[in-house]
């Protein structure tokens, strides 16, 4: 084998590991509730958010947006009606409503840092 292939190989592995880590495992300072519902601010409606909304997309969607609670009930309607998604009967509803509501709203409180 030579330096060269070496160094190729090295260079390889490196990023393997680089990317398993930043990929694979919680950012620092997260904690193992905050991985299983991946990323999604603790609290009340948390569930129910990461049940429906994680059915067709990613969370990470979830909280990249910033929505009144007006704007969040429209975005489940035209999830509804347009995209084929299951209504949310209560009191599900309203739980998904004012944890988005809460953390996910206008002033964007929880916007991921990455």
């Amino acid at each position: 084998m030579t330096k060269t292939s070496l160094r190729r190989g090295a260079a390889k592995a490196f990023l393997l590991a680089s990317t398993l880590f930043a990929f694979g495992s919680p950012s620092l300072g997260q904690d193992a509730d905050e991985d299983e519902f991946e990323g999604l601010v603790a609290g009340s409606g948390q569930e129910e958010v990461l049940i429906y909304c994680s059915a067709c997309h990613s969370t990470r969607i979830v909280q990249q947006q910033g929505l009144s609670r007006d704007e969040w009930a429209e975005t489940l309607e035209w999830m509804v009606e347009d995209q084929g998604m299951s209504e949310i009967e209560e009191p599900d509803l309203t739980l998904i409503l004012d944890y988005l509501a809460k953390n996910y709203n206008i002033d964007r409180p929880n916007f991921p840092a990455n």
